[in-house]
């Protein structure tokens, strides 16, 4: 079921601190990220990002775009790769399927996705452990840091509650 515009408006909101591009450094995120349980990232670029800081994640969430443009995969680490459809504007249930069984698995973990991962934060938020940091981008803006804690998870789940997603 895709995003009804109407909707689009509780996505557009960081689900977290928004770090805006000119404050994202190595030491900042490495502040951001001790101590987390898991480290998930959201996007091509947030996951290149991290690793040129010299983070690698636990779970890495891919499409092999940004800002709906082709790009190259940010693949210069080594992970076990899954691979998921998800259309554009939908969380499917594949995909969900697939981000349980990454965060399940040995890190780190690549998921590349055929379609696109923009929405699949949403249901990592809420599958994901407490202690874990999602990270994602906000376009044109920065990054955003997500530590996930239970009333995250209720957030997440109340979100996909509205918008109509199992």
């Amino acid at each position: 079921m895709p995003i009804r515009p109407e909707d689009a408006r509780f996505l557009k909101q960081p689900f977290g601190t928004l770090v805006v591009d000119n404050d994202v450094t190595t030491q900042k995120i490495s502040s951001a990220l001790k101590g987390a349980k898991k480290v998930i990232a959201v996007g091509d670029a947030t996951t290149e990002r991290l690793v040129s800081f010299g983070i690698t994640p636990d779970v890495a969430v891919i499409d092999g775009r940004e800002r709906r443009s082709k790009r190259a995969y940010p693949v210069n680490y080594n992970a076990r790769e899954l691979r998921c459809a998800n259309l554009s504007g939908n969380i499917s249930k594949e995909a969900v399927a697939t981000m349980q069984e990454a965060l399940k698995s040995q890190p780190p973990v690549r998921v590349i996705v055929d379609g696109e991962e923009d929405l699949l934060a949403l249901p990592i938020f809420i599958i994901a452990p407490v202690g874990s940091v999602v990270l994602y981008g906000q376009p044109l803006e920065g990054l955003v840091i997500v530590e996930i804690t239970a009333e995250k998870q209720k957030q997440a789940k109340d979100l996909m509650d509205r918008i109509g997603f199992d």
